[in-house]
């Protein structure tokens, strides 16, 4: 079953945290999705999966309920202590993100996460270019306006463990 396979890759990629969702469980919010306009981490306009490339927030909204399940995953960074541990925490987050595409590619599913896309060194669209792999775009939660403070805290998830660690989440639609 799919839903189990997915599961197994996500432990095994080494996430800390998961919650079986139906896509009805998502929370989307006009005002995540416009915080984006204001460029904050730089992406509005340069990445394939962040607005306003990645269309309007009914588009973004749209991709991910035509699916009917999905899991929310998430990875804890450290985020205080040496710099070493920080970074280190990060190259680790950035791991179990590529076990997981590579574990995935094959299968019918779609996998979000934080921030633009960066299955490309440098996305195509600083240039006005097309994706080069629309197949493979890893559309940002955010970008598409979901409420992911709210939604992992309605799933009873870990986003601020109050000793340095936070939430970073992602999401695997099936």
């Amino acid at each position: 079953m799919l839903k189990d396979e997915l599961i197994r890759i996500i432990k095994e990629a080494g996430f800390d945290e998961y919650r079986e969702i139906s896509s009805a469980d998502i929370i989307f919010s006009e005002a995540v999705f416009a915080e984006c306009a204001k460029n904050t981490c730089g992406n509005y306009g340069k990445n394939h999966a962040c607005p306003p490339k990645s269309g309007s927030m009914e588009e973004n909204r749209a991709r991910f309920l035509k699916y009917d399940n999905g899991l929310l995953i998430s990875k804890l960074v450290t985020m205080k202590g040496e710099i070493e541990e920080m970074m280190e925490s990060f190259k680790e987050m950035g791991e179990s993100l590529n076990k997981l595409r590579e574990a995935t590619e094959d299968m019918p599913v779609m996998v979000a996460g934080p921030g633009g896309c960066n299955v490309c060194p440098e996305c195509s669209a600083k240039n006005d270019e097309p994706c080069r792999f629309p197949d493979k775009t890893r559309y940002s939660m955010e970008g598409s306006g979901m409420d992911i403070m709210t939604m992992s805290m309605k799933q009873k998830m870990t986003y601020n463990d109050g000793k340095g660690g936070l939430g970073y989440f992602f999401m695997v639609m099936y």
